[in-house]
């Protein structure tokens, strides 16, 4: 196989430097499973370890990065798959300790893959990757503890990011009253476009510091942390529901333990990396492709040329970017 495109960050004098090269399929990490990318996506975390924020990869030699791949094996030293098989990786340690999916092909555990559903493309299956995964686990987590449309309204916190836009589109989808909170007042009409009944502007939700402020919901999922936790603590309704799914804000919150108890409301943590069972991460996959399948995801996803990942990544720090993007690895996205 000849040299191909790969995206590397390396640390040098303590500071990351990414750069496209050419590398041997030989020069990879090992992995029983060669897969052709098609497509891979930007996460936050992505950014973060193409720009050194945080500890999110190795530094003690060059690692290709991209947490989501889908793509076709080309070959497989593992039984469970063959060539022609389309699969998609998510997490574990792809693209972090592991050499990840900003390459055109990729080697990979046969215990990280997940079988292309049906119902869903290679380009569908990294407009939700990630992020889809996180959102259809909130989705499931919280209806399993008992939220349902009846119950009351949803707010999704960081609603115009990936996990944000697909879970308003998901929980409409399900039937439920969905009010996306965001700072970014020229969103609210691409919001209520995929599903959202209204927008709470950020500066109007954060006002109230209240420890138990006027219930406003039934669940709700929050991809921000810090004070977004604790004010979504203090709005929710007698024995709600919040899913809590990131901390781009922040770690540290500030709430009391009033609402847990006065009000009883539950806290459910929603984590996709390698502690979810392989056995949920595919039952998930096959939700996306069903009934958790976002009908806008057209909307939700846009794609890029490989060649404009590097100048993408600092729009995930300025808060310019909307839902997913899609990076055409090995493959071009559907017109």
């Amino acid at each position: 196989m000849s040299p191909f495109k790969v995206y590397r960050v390396h640390t040098i004098d303590g500071k990351p430097v990414c750069r496209f090269e050419k590398l041997s399929l030989e020069e990879l990490d090992p992995g029983p499973v060669v897969i052709k990318v098609a497509f891979s996506a930007i996460t936050y975390k992505d950014a973060m370890a193409a720009r050194g924020v945080g500890k999110n990869v190795r530094t003690d030699r060059p690692c290709v990065t991209g947490v989501d791949l889908s793509g076709e094996v080309v070959s497989s030293e593992d039984p469970r798959f063959a060539k022609g098989d389309r699969v998609v990786v998510t997490n574990y340690k792809l693209g972090v300790e592991q050499d990840g999916g900003y390459a055109e092909y990729a080697r990979v555990p046969g215990d990280w893959i997940v079988p292309l559903p049906a119902g869903l493309s290679l380009y569908e299956a990294m407009g939700l990757g990630t992020s889809g995964l996180t959102a259809a686990l909130a989705v499931d987590r919280l209806e399993s503890a008992g939220l349902a449309p009846e119950n009351g309204a949803v707010g999704i916190t960081g609603a115009t990011g990936g996990v944000g836009s697909l879970a308003v589109n998901m929980f409409a989808q399900r039937g439920y009253k969905v009010i996306a909170i965001s700072g970014k007042r020229d969103q609210e009409s691409f919001l209520k476009s995929i599903g959202a009944a209204s927008m709470l502007q950020r500066e109007e939700f954060l006002r109230d510091r209240a420890p138990l402020a006027t219930p406003l919901f039934a669940g709700a999922l929050d991809n921000v942390g810090g004070v977004y936790f604790d004010r979504l603590a203090a709005r929710m309704q007698p024995f709600g529901k919040m899913a809590v799914a990131g901390m781009a804000v922040g770690a540290q919150v500030t709430t009391t333990v009033l609402p847990m108890i006065l009000r009883s409301v539950d806290i459910l943590g929603i984590n996709v990396s390698r502690q979810l069972h392989m056995k949920d991460r595919r039952r998930l996959w096959e939700r996306m492709a069903n009934d958790l399948k976002p009908r806008n995801l057209a909307q939700i996803s846009r794609p890029i040329p490989f060649e404009d990942l590097d100048k993408t990544m600092d729009k995930f720090f300025d808060a310019s970017t909307i839902g997913r993007v899609v990076v055409e690895v090995g493959s071009r996205a559907p017109a």
